[in-house]
């Protein structure tokens, strides 16, 4: 028995170190290489790269940039947002308006001032004056009103007179004009048209462009 038992460790320590002899040659020892080894000489770099100097390309080497034709600056100018130009300052007391008179014994309403200006002076003396504009188109330069020279403003008064306003306040003689600006020499005028867009010259057209004469011109002269 003890000798089997012998025999096993003999065969168990051969066997341990043939293991431990195969795994190290998996696994060689560099200890001995890296006594031996030598250092590795210097990196040596040409002049150009030497140093903290950049490198000069020359001229010759650089790509020249193709030039811009007319067509492709012409495509970048418009592309960029243009930015409309300030109006010029004008003294508005210096603005002058008047009644002219016109072809077929017509009158038309003179501004002296361009068709920008002049429209917001006509649409603020339609609203100063309470008139009813049913349409307006700056492009076309034309307001669509309503006007009756003998509408009174309405007052609160007493109930009798509240109730003949309903019996008798629809009726009206509201005609329809329409206003048309146009622009010559950087003055602007105003014609009244009918509803067909043709020149009129009646009494209530002609009471209708004086009050907006004397409307703007009381806007005119006034310190705002």
């Amino acid at each position: 028995m003890n000798i089997k038992i012998k025999l096993l460790l003999i065969v168990a320590v051969v066997f341990n170190l043939t293991a431990c002899s195969t795994i190290k040659s998996y696994f060689p020892d560099k200890e001995k290489d890296y006594q031996f080894t030598t250092e590795i000489p210097p990196l040596i770099l040409p002049p150009d790269l030497a140093g903290d100097t950049l490198v000069k390309v020359p001229a010759a080497a650089v790509a020249p940039v193709a030039p811009v034709n007319e067509e492709a600056s012409e495509i970048l100018q418009t592309s960029r947002p243009v930015e409309p130009e300030p109006e010029p300052l004008v003294d508005r007391k210096l603005i002058k308006v008047e009644l002219v008179d016109a072809e077929q014994a017509t009158k038309r309403l003179r501004i002296g001032a361009n068709q920008v200006m002049a429209w917001r002076m006509v649409g603020k003396a339609l609203s100063r004056k309470t008139l009813e504009v049913t349409d307006r188109d700056q492009e076309k330069g034309l307001f669509h009103v309503r006007y009756d020279p003998n509408k009174q403003p309405f007052e609160d008064e007493s109930f009798l007179d509240e109730i003949n306003f309903l019996f008798k306040g629809f009726v009206s003689d509201e005609q329809q004009y329409i206003l048309k600006l146009v622009e010559t020499n950087a003055q602007t005028e105003v014609i009244i048209m009918d509803k067909d867009e043709k020149p009129v010259a009646d009494a209530t057209s002609l009471s209708l462009l004086t009050l907006l004469n004397d409307t703007i011109k009381a806007d005119l002269s006034s310190k705002k």
